[in-house]
């Protein structure tokens, strides 16, 4: 993997955003490098009242990705899947809000043969020299668009849920506790005659894609 190796999309953005019941909305976000991740800070104004959300977001190659969520869930997290080897297992790449400013790997196997993220894996993922258990984890493409429902249970008992895209051929993610929801932002960082942009696509297990257009302050 390659990384934009340019600061400026860091600081303080304007947004421009549509819902996809066409309300339109705006707001401001604030990027801040912590360690080897990305805080972000929204503060949306839709239909007269200000929400603020909070993100945790990793950079790969000229794309920041980042999960967003409400500032009273207690954990969220951002991850990325990679098909590697023969296509049974994918390597990943994570962070948590319980370690904000670390990212942790993982690898996941299943026993089938797909170029196709969808399906039952075994993962196990790691951090700072500590593992997890291993969880079932179950991808499913949503039928009405494209995106993916994930969950991840152990013993049975499904303990995080999340939503993912594929996107460059890799899925992006975020995901949590199983009561709240979480959005996937994928900010697309362009530098053109020296001026640097920013798109995002966003999307949630209860929602489609949407976009927002950001300018810089």
């Amino acid at each position: 993997m390659s990384y934009y190796e340019g600061t400026d999309f860091l600081g303080n953005w304007g947004l421009n955003g549509k819902c996809e019941n066409n309300i339109t909305y705006q707001g401001n976000l604030t990027i801040e490098k912590t360690g080897e991740t990305y805080k972000c800070v929204w503060k949306i104004n839709k239909e007269n009242t200000e929400q603020e959300y909070l993100g945790i977001g990793m950079l790969i190659d000229n794309q920041l990705i980042v999960a967003r969520f409400s500032n009273k869930v207690p954990v969220g997290g951002v991850g990325l899947y990679r098909q590697i080897g023969d296509l049974r297992s994918n390597s990943a790449l994570w962070a948590s809000t319980q370690n904000f400013n670390v990212l942790g790997s993982g690898i996941a196997l299943r026993e089938e043969t797909s170029e196709y993220f969808e399906g039952k894996y075994k993962v196990r993922y790691f951090i700072k020299g500590n593992e997890s258990p291993t969880f079932d984890l179950s991808i499913v493409k949503k039928e009405q668009n494209d995106l993916y429902s994930l969950s991840w249970a152990v013993n049975g008992q499904v303990q995080l849920h999340g939503v993912g895209m594929v996107n460059n051929g890799q899925m992006p993610l975020a995901y949590g506790g199983t009561n709240f929801d979480y959005q996937l932002v994928v900010l697309d960082i362009k530098n053109e005659n020296g001026r640097t942009t920013l798109k995002g696509k966003c999307s949630s297990l209860k929602s489609e894609l949407t976009e927002e257009i950001l300018i810089k302050h």
